[in-house]
């Protein structure tokens, strides 16, 4: 795709010198001279959760081999390429999403934006595209911290190859302007794609509320570094109006009908399921299928099965942490077809690509309420909440019994002790509501902050972290003699190391 937009903004600075008469002589009027913003959009839309060669190269390395694992929603026995489970580096898995998102998604995105901008008619397609900027930059920072930003994707546009890195306190806050401003300028008075909208089928209401949504996410980030900005941002948020409902949730949308290449296929679960979930790769950990028992979550029912499809809840059982073939021979149950994986429902090509659900702004703003930040009753959003992360589960096949989500609401009540103890409530909740649904980037964004819930760390043998939970992702090996404003980001964050602490990740 990134080569026909060279070569139709080719054609179209060429064309510019042309006669009128010559134009209409050597255009064919059955080719377009220009590729359609629509396209554009749809197609760097795509590129987020991974490129088109193979869709599901970075997600998977990210958010399966190194997110999910990490932060114990789930494990593998292999620990040698599944290294997030016993914290080792390898550069390929580690560097994947710098890698991967740069030259596809980010770069395309930039490009759209600058072509939409000529136009005020294409304004929300700018506003759409600005946003997912957003979403993806908000993962890049989040993954390594200091990252290549305000010059990033304009190799082409402006000759910048080598990008400087911006700070992530500077990131963040155009950020969240970014967002302030594209949701403010959506106008149902200009053209709306609404084909090539996968996100919310041209629906500028809820773009607006996701837009929020994850102006509130970016702002509950800051709460230990800017509280003072978190909190303006957070009810700047809230009171331009969040997600209402889990038809709200920000996801990608897909059809599945990449021809063989599933390059219209979600690559989270694509990576999942690729004979990973359904062989013996990656599954779930014990602290995460425990924790599900322990808070009989009818979710359980729902996103796992053993090897032979069999979902029974009291036959779930997850592999502990920092379990490798060897010690696993040590364990009760010694074959990995008796443990539990994601179930084939979970998988489905054509499911929803999670960014942000509506549960997640329910929860989020329950925290904003209890710190003060804003107004309304937190008992009230919590438990909202809690309904609808299990109700999200209807997006993979799994629809849940009003009786069933009432059992679980009465088995696991909002807290009515301290401030931690309400934190413990809703953060154990939003680590249960990431996993359930895959997006584990998110779950283990939201740990560092909070650290909840509180998890037991893996001290495998010839760990890179001496036996701590990694705090960010290692930059690409190569990156140091291709952009040399690397050297100014690690003496500006600290070491490169999976134990440094990115700006709002603190103690």
């Amino acid at each position: 795709m990134l080569r026909k937009i060279l070569i139709v903004t080719t054609l179209l600075f060429t064309f510019g010198a042309c006669t009128e008469d010559f134009e209409k002589i050597n255009v064919n009027p059955n080719t377009p001279s220009s590729v359609p913003l629509d396209y554009l959009l749809s197609g760097a839309t795509l590129h987020i959760p991974g490129s088109a060669g193979d869709p599901g190269y970075k997600s998977w390395r990210a958010n399966f081999i190194y997110a999910s694992t990490v932060i114990q929603q789930m494990s593998s026995v292999e620990v040698n390429f599944y290294r997030g489970t016993v914290y080792t580096y390898q550069g390929d898995l580690s560097e994947a999403y710098f890698v991967n998102s740069y030259p596809n998604s980010i770069k395309n995105l930039v490009n759209l934006i600058a072509l939409a901008k000529a136009d005020a008619k294409n304004v929300n397609i700018l506003s759409m595209a600005r946003i997912l900027r957003v979403v993806e930059m908000a993962n890049i920072t989040d993954l390594y911290g200091d990252v290549p930003y305000k010059e990033a994707g304009l190799g082409y546009l402006d000759g910048v190859f080598s990008p400087k890195y911006d700070a992530q306190k500077d990131i963040y806050a155009d950020l969240l302007k970014e967002l302030e401003e594209a949701g403010k300028a959506f106008s149902a008075t200009a053209y709306i794609p609404k084909t090539a909208d996968f996100v919310y089928a041209g629906d500028l209401e809820k773009w607006k509320r996701g837009a929020n949504s994850l102006m509130l996410r970016l702002a509950m980030r800051m709460q230990k570094v800017d509280a003072a900005g978190a909190q303006a941002w957070a009810k700047k948020a809230i009171d331009g109006g969040i997600m209402a409902s889990n038809d709200d949730s920000f996801s990608i949308k897909f059809s599945n009908t990449g021809a063989g290449t599933n390059s219209n296929a979600n690559s989270w679960n694509l990576g999942a399921g690729r004979g990973i979930a359904n062989g013996n790769n990656i599954q779930w950990a014990s602290t995460f299928i425990d924790a599900l028992k322990a808070r009989k979550d009818p979710r359980l029912a729902v996103i796992s099965a053993l090897k032979n499809g069999d979902k029974t809840v009291a036959k779930q059982r997850g592999i502990p942490p920092g379990t490798d073939a060897t010690t696993l021979k040590t364990l009760p149950e010694t074959s990995l077809d008796n443990y539990s994986r994601v179930a084939p429902n979970m998988y489905a090509l054509e499911n929803p690509y999670f960014i942000m659900t509506h549960a997640e702004a329910r929860l989020l703003k329950a925290e904003a309420i209890e710190r003060g930040w804003a107004t309304g009753t937190a008992k009230t959003e919590f438990e909202a909440g809690q309904s609808a992360g299990v109700r999200q589960l209807a997006s993979y096949g799994g629809v849940i019994a009003d009786a069933d989500v009432a059992a679980y609401a009465a088995a696991n009540p909002y807290s009515t002790g301290s401030l931690d103890d309400k934190m413990n409530a809703i953060h154990t909740e939003m680590w249960v509501i990431t996993g359930s649904v895959l997006n584990h980037l998110e779950g283990w964004a939201n740990w560092r902050r909070t650290g909840l819930p509180k998890l037991t760390p893996v001290n495998y043998p010839g760990n890179e972290t001496n036996g701590q939970i990694p705090r960010r992702l290692r930059y690409p090996q190569g990156e140091p003699g291709i952009n040399p404003n690397i050297q100014e980001a690690i003496t500006r964050q600290g070491p490169d190391l999976f134990t440094t602490r990115i700006w709002w990740d603190k103690q």
